[in-house]
């Protein structure tokens, strides 16, 4: 079949709306790169304020039934899930479809933190997301994840559950037909303002402060404290010096305000610089409109916690910084992270060491030498995310779909089994040596 009559279907769980997180961005735009080639349909269950053809070429089908999905995937030739959708809809799986999964979001750590309070949901939630997560790695025919560091981790979860087995080896030796990188991307086009932004807009922001802005939202395995602490520090002595959050509420109704996110603001408060020195923006940045608080700031920052997630973490809205051609302050321990230190796009610091956030800021804001060569090495490093080089994997999986070699559960081999594998190795007389072995297997059964 040629790719143009190929229908996709992309099935994220997160609202596709004016504001939209990260599973939702990445389900549209990698939609949208693939639509110049295929019919695509990007579904959520939510409802959208958007008209279905506000996509483009991306048809979006927003709020419909169980039912109705079933109907819209049975009519596709592939079918995109993040890792979570077979949960809900498991019959995804069973039509026959090619399917994709997508593995980006290494979501059991984040678990891991989120409840870290809470021994019972703790235990609950990781039980059945692991079981929910396994179930999407053993349907696959094609997954993705966002980096080589997550493939690696990916390639381990896939050797674990017995998916690299000898004849997915002799299918693809690679495993790349089973699991390739497509990184979170960014547009092709450089930014262009086209609202108003932070500056002389945002209460308690005036058109000559010097503006931080955290982009994303405040998860639990991330770190704010650090960053408010710093600014407070700096604020004695630097008055316009402001840390804006672009979203302090997620934009999925289905995801809690998290205990980070008050922590943030009661400390904020607590040492005297909420809503003049570090202001929250209550609710979430439409997506069409972040490129206006990403031109008004002057410098970007992202902080976490020394946890497992961050080694394997992929953060998603640093590529914005990227595009914005900012500086970018950011602790170390992921591979975005190391990337921007070793290219000169911004500064890696320490985990949880205030004091180096405050000589960073200082020597960021002092130095407009410094400031301008971070912002050429962002914006060169942003050249290597675009959307268009990112989606190649996938891409070329939807012209040449494949279905992978059918899954079964590792199972200790028979004793005939084991026996004629001796035999194939070695003959009769390999096979007579290692007969008192095998029967001491016998007997321990």
């Amino acid at each position: 079949m040629p790719a143009a009559e190929r229908k996709i279907l992309f099935v994220t769980l997160e609202p596709i709306s004016h504001q939209m997180a990260g599973p939702a961005i990445r389900a549209v735009e990698l939609a949208r790169q693939l639509s110049d080639e295929c019919r695509v349909t990007v579904f959520s269950p939510c409802r959208s304020e958007l008209e279905p053809d506000a996509l483009g070429c991306v048809q979006l089908a927003a709020g419909l039934s169980k039912t109705q999905l079933y109907k819209l995937a049975n009519s596709c030739d592939i079918i995109y899930v993040q890792a979570n959708a077979l949960k809900p809809y498991p019959e995804l799986a069973r039509l026959g479809k090619y399917l994709i999964v997508d593995l980006y979001d290494p979501y059991l750590l984040s678990l891991l933190a989120q409840y870290a309070d809470d021994p019972h949901s703790s235990s609950a939630s990781y039980r059945l997301m692991h079981q929910v997560l396994e179930k999407h790695m053993v349907l696959a025919d094609f997954s993705i994840c966002a980096s080589q560091r997550q493939r690696d981790y990916w390639l381990g979860r896939y050797c674990a559950i017995g998916r690299l087995t000898p004849e997915l080896y002799k299918f693809d030796p690679t495993f790349r037909k089973l699991l390739d990188v497509v990184p979170f991307g960014l547009p092709g086009d450089a930014p262009v303002k086209n609202g108003p932004g932070i500056k002389g807009v945002v209460p308690g922001i005036a058109t000559d402060d010097q503006v931080l802005l955290w982009g994303g939202g405040i998860w639990q395995w991330f770190d704010p404290l650090t960053v408010i602490e710093a600014v407070a520090q700096l604020s004695k002595t630097r008055a316009n010096l402001k840390l804006f959050f672009m979203g302090w509420k997620s934009p999925n109704p289905q995801v809690p305000l998290m205990e980070m996110a008050l922590q943030a603001k009661q400390l904020a408060e607590r040492l005297g610089v909420l809503n003049t020195n570090v202001i929250f923006h209550e609710s979430w940045v439409p997506y069409d409109q972040r490129v206006n608080y990403l031109l008004g700031a002057d410098i970007a920052v992202s902080a976490h916690f020394d946890l497992p997630e961050t080694r394997f973490a992929f953060r998603t809205r640093i590529l914005d910084y990227l595009w914005a051609g900012l500086p970018i302050i950011t602790t170390g321990g992921d591979q975005l992270a190391e990337m921007i230190s070793a290219r000169g796009a911004g500064l890696s610091l320490p985990y949880g060491d205030v004091s180096a956030w405050v000589s960073a800021i200082e020597s960021i804001v002092n130095s407009k030498v410094l400031s301008d060569q971070l912002r050429s090495g962002s914006r060169a490093l942003s050249k290597e995310f675009t959307w268009e080089i990112a989606c190649k994997p996938i891409k070329e999986f939807c012209r040449h779909p494949h279905h992978l070699p059918m899954y079964r559960r590792v199972r200790m081999p028979t004793l005939a089994e084991r026996a004629r594998a001796v035999y194939e190795r070695g003959g009769a007389g390999m096979v007579a040596k290692r007969t008192q072995e095998l029967l001491r297997d016998l007997l321990r059964r």
